[in-house]
């Protein structure tokens, strides 16, 4: 396992020195179709290197524990380290408060992708019943991982205040710069629950939803209970604090992900892969 820390080691110190030179990733730069481009490229390239693993020697390696193994620890310690220090667009730790466009981060990531992708693979084309839990866990994370880069580019995310009775076309993005998601959405009551210390229990929105295409939606949307409409997931993000449950608006976050549909596809992939590991390693009744 040698080899897999020292090329572990050897991506760390490229992606230290690739933020240096080059700064943070820039994800827009994969926007459609430049993501389906890379797509077609990395699913070509696997192919070529799993045509010539018997040539090269380092193809036939990373389909291998040795080169897993390291991987892993090196993915699970950058992932740990994300998950306790908060992730914000600007300030915090310098490049560990911004993991997801820290180079470092995203090449270890790739090079488990490829890992997994190998041994899916190798294993798939040597079919067995008894390899399903392990193609389902690797295909899983190699799905998971390309729909959520990939896609990431292509993902939207806008806030819309909307005052009551008055149907609103505009949102504001990230950097506040205004944007028409083609929907528009009519408020037409906030209703918000409280504690006895006069805390929020629960706040919602009854909203009317209209396309351009003049579809009309009508619905409840609260707190971790979304609306979809024509694609959008809209949230319920915020309302007149200062005034409480006789706020005259609703503040929503409209989130476009086309790409989401395969991020879960790679999870409960995984997921089926451990249960069918679970169910093929039971102990047989004793007769």
């Amino acid at each position: 396992m040698t080899e897999g820390f020292l090329i572990g080691g050897g991506l760390l110190l490229a992606g230290v020195l690739l933020r240096k030179v080059a700064g943070p990733i820039d994800w827009s730069v994969f926007a459609w179709p430049v993501n389906l481009i890379v797509l077609i490229l990395l699913v070509a390239g696997i192919g070529v290197m799993y045509a010539l693993r018997r040539r090269v020697y380092a193809f036939e390696w990373m389909m291998h524990s040795s080169a897993a193994v390291p991987c892993l620890l090196y993915a699970a310690v950058l992932t740990i380290v994300m998950g306790l220090l908060p992730q914000v667009r600007s300030g915090g730790i310098p490049w560990l408060s911004q993991m997801l466009t820290f180079w470092p981060f995203v090449l270890i990531w790739a090079w488990m992708m490829v890992i997994s992708a190998l041994a899916a693979l190798n294993h798939l084309l040597r079919w067995k019943v008894r390899e399903i839990p392990f193609i389902l866990n690797h295909l899983g994370v190699v799905v998971a991982i390309v729909a959520a880069t990939l896609g990431n580019a292509d993902t939207r995310s806008l806030q819309m205040t909307v005052f009551s009775g008055s149907p609103e076309w505009r949102a504001v993005d990230d950097e506040g710069m205004v944007q028409e998601p083609g929907l528009a959405i009519e408020l037409h009551k906030f209703t918000m629950e409280e504690y006895p210390d006069h805390s929020p229990k629960r706040f919602a929105s009854d909203i009317s939803v209209y396309t351009e295409a003049g579809q009309s939606v009508q619905g409840v949307v609260e707190v971790n209970k979304p609306l979809k409409v024509n694609g959008w997931k809209i949230y319920q993000y915020g309302y007149d604090s200062s005034r409480g449950a006789e706020s005259e608006y609703s503040v929503f976050q409209l989130v476009h992900d086309p790409w989401i549909f395969w991020v879960y596809l790679g999870i409960f992939m995984m997921i089926a892969g451990a249960v069918c590991l679970m169910l093929f390693m039971a102990p047989k009744p004793v007769r």
